[in-house]
Parts: structure tokens; sequence; C-alpha cells
């Protein structure tokens, strides 16, 4: 029995066509997306002292101004869930533009910033962000826009 293809893989990263080299992946709705800027970074960055929990509620809450000041052009916002617990050490923000609007026509792309936080630096980087993007709802999230 043939194994059945997993939708979200990474494409090829193309070469032949662009001069740059980039990070191409196929989301589970079939969206092809492709990395525009990555940032990763500790999660308690600026912060010396405090309650493990005081500084926790602050970092989460603070996530979106912390996007929004690291990638300011960018459209849509999608922070995924923080994980019960601990706080995970690094936060990792990845700018994704699609080659397709998501509903108007008279734009020419769509694009998305998926925001997270985990421990887990010890694997590719490709492969987190695979991992990390695959089942993002391309449509209920990103931004259309124009080149």
């Amino acid at each position: 029995m043939k194994a059945r293809e997993n939708p979200a893989m990474r494409l090829p990263v193309r070469t032949a066509r662009t001069p740059n080299r980039r990070l191409e992946y196929r989301l589970d709705c079939g969206r092809d997306v492709f990395v525009e800027e990555c940032y990763i970074s500790f999660s308690t960055l600026g912060y010396l002292a405090g309650s493990k929990d005081a500084i926790r509620a602050e970092v989460i809450k603070r996530l979106p101004e912390r996007v929004r000041d690291r990638l300011p052009g960018c459209g849509g916002l999608l922070i995924k869930p923080v994980p019960e617990g601990k706080l995970p050490a690094f936060i990792f923000m990845v700018a994704l533009v699609c080659c397709q609007p998501v509903s108007d026509p008279n734009n020419d792309i769509s694009s998305l910033v998926v925001c997270w936080l985990s421990d887990d630096i010890d694997a590719g980087l490709p492969e987190l962000i695979d991992r990390e993007i695959c089942s993002v709802e391309w449509a209920k999230y990103a931004v259309d826009g124009s080149i």
C-alpha cells in the first residue's frame, strides 16, 4: 500500500528561476508559501528580574507588539497558543508570502506572520518551520497585498 504523501512537506528549493535560495512550503490547505523573513530570539529578552509567572504573563501579553516591532510591514498575524507550564525559551517569527491573494483578485499576493514559542531549537530550521506552519488556515489569517 502506498503511503499518503504529506501535502505540507517542504518543497524543493528553487534555484533555476530565482538567484536567491528560499524556503518554500505547501500548507495543508494547498497554498504554496515562501519564507520572506525569519526571526528567533529568547522569549525573556529584556527581562532581568521578576517572578516566572509575571514574566510569562508579560511576554504573552506583549507578543503581538513584539512581532509588529520586529516585522512591521507584514500582513496578517497568527500567534500560536503558548504551551502551558514553563515559558518556552525561544520566540520564532516567520513572515510568509503566497503569490496568490486570499480574496481580492485586484491584489497580487497574500502574507502572514506566524509566531510561536518553543524550546526546540535542535532540529533544522526548515523542519521547525514546516512543523509549525503546515496546518495554518491561510484564508482565515492572511492579508492581501500588492507588489
